[in-house]
């Protein structure tokens, strides 16, 4: 792979490209965006490019030994710290900086990638500011993170910040035609929820998980403007089962809601995004107010919101299915 085959992304790239053929590489990067925006995929292109003994700045040459080492994943130029754990500790930097003033074996430069670079500890931090405050010449320190501002402000002001931006809806639904061999509507189906995330659309487009998900999810939107008490209780029970998937949910809230308005301002069923729902949405428009729907959205919002806060899931979920069942007065 290399940069030819990203989509989008161009303002990032054209600046990596150049400062390969320039040879005015940084020593430190950080790449923010979202979770499955690129980021881990462009910086092991950029590394790839680094590390090639013959890099034009666009390819790597695939040929050289640094290539062939790099490409069978045992280059001992490129150092990758990843883990399934929450946090990266200080051993694992330590670790690192040890091979950092290991000159490189193969190429003319040795790449350091840290993923998810924002579960570094605090100490594991200010251990890497060391490194990066007298870097070896060859040492490019690449860190990803889908949460920039976790990150020490010694650590963000010695590196170079390159913030990944979201796709554009064409961008993706052309990308799941391409790639996944669905018809135009399958594929703008998927891209209004993957929110400009290329990853996102892919494990959507692989997940047989999602439309049970979404199935469930607009059953209980539907049973909760019965105004039934029974069905909060119910419906909580689906919340704490799928605690872990509580973004795709609350997605599939809006999305719905989106919907419904669509169909009571406009009647217009090829705009909606579930458009394999639209006899549901049509059937079911004239049981949900104009004002209720504006004050659902917000509801969800607010949950969404708490949750990033760490209130507690419970008591947050509780209030907002209690609010979605509220008459507007």
């Amino acid at each position: 792979m290399n940069f030819n085959d990203i989509i989008g992304q161009n303002e990032v790239i054209s600046r990596l490209r150049a400062q390969i053929k320039n040879k005015k590489v940084g020593h430190a990067y950080i790449f923010s965006g979202p979770k499955g925006i690129g980021k881990k995929t462009v910086a092991k292109i950029f590394a790839s490019l680094a590390i090639c003994q013959n890099s034009s700045g666009d390819e790597n040459c695939g040929t050289c030994q640094a290539c062939r080492l790099f490409r069978g994943g045992s280059n001992p130029d490129f150092y990758h710290i990843k883990t399934e754990k929450n946090t990266i500790g200080v051993e694992e930097i330590r670790s690192m900086q040890k091979d950092v003033y290991i000159k490189p074996l193969y190429s003319p430069k040795k790449v350091y990638l840290i993923e998810e670079a924002e579960k570094m500890t605090v100490q594991a931090q200010n251990c890497l500011l060391k490194t990066l405050e007298e870097p070896p010449l060859y040492a490019i320190i690449i860190m990803t993170t889908s949460n920039y501002q976790s990150l020490l402000e010694t650590i963000r002001s010695r590196s170079v910040i390159y913030n990944f931006k979201k796709n554009t809806f064409e961008e993706v639904k052309k990308y799941l035609i391409n790639n996944g061999q669905l018809d135009i509507n399958e594929a703008s189906f998927i891209a209004s929820y993957a929110d400009g995330v290329i990853g996102k659309a892919k494990e959507l487009l692989e997940s047989s998980e999602f439309k049970e998900l979404r199935e469930k999810t607009i059953e209980i939107l539907l049973k909760l403007n019965e105004k039934k008490l029974i069905d909060i209780f119910f419906a909580y029970d689906f919340f704490e089962e799928n605690k872990e998937k509580i973004e795709e949910i609350l997605d599939i809230m809006l999305t719905f809601y989106r919907d419904i308005l669509i169909a009571k301002k406009f009647g217009n069923e090829k705009m909606l995004i579930n458009l394999d729902k639209k006899d549901i949405i049509l059937r079911n428009q004239n049981n949900f107010s104009t004002e209720n729907i504006y004050k659902n959205i917000e509801v969800i919002d607010d949950l969404r919101n708490n949750i990033k806060k760490n209130v507690n899931y419970q008591l947050a979920v509780e209030v907002m299915l209690m609010k979605l069942q509220e008459e507007e007065l």
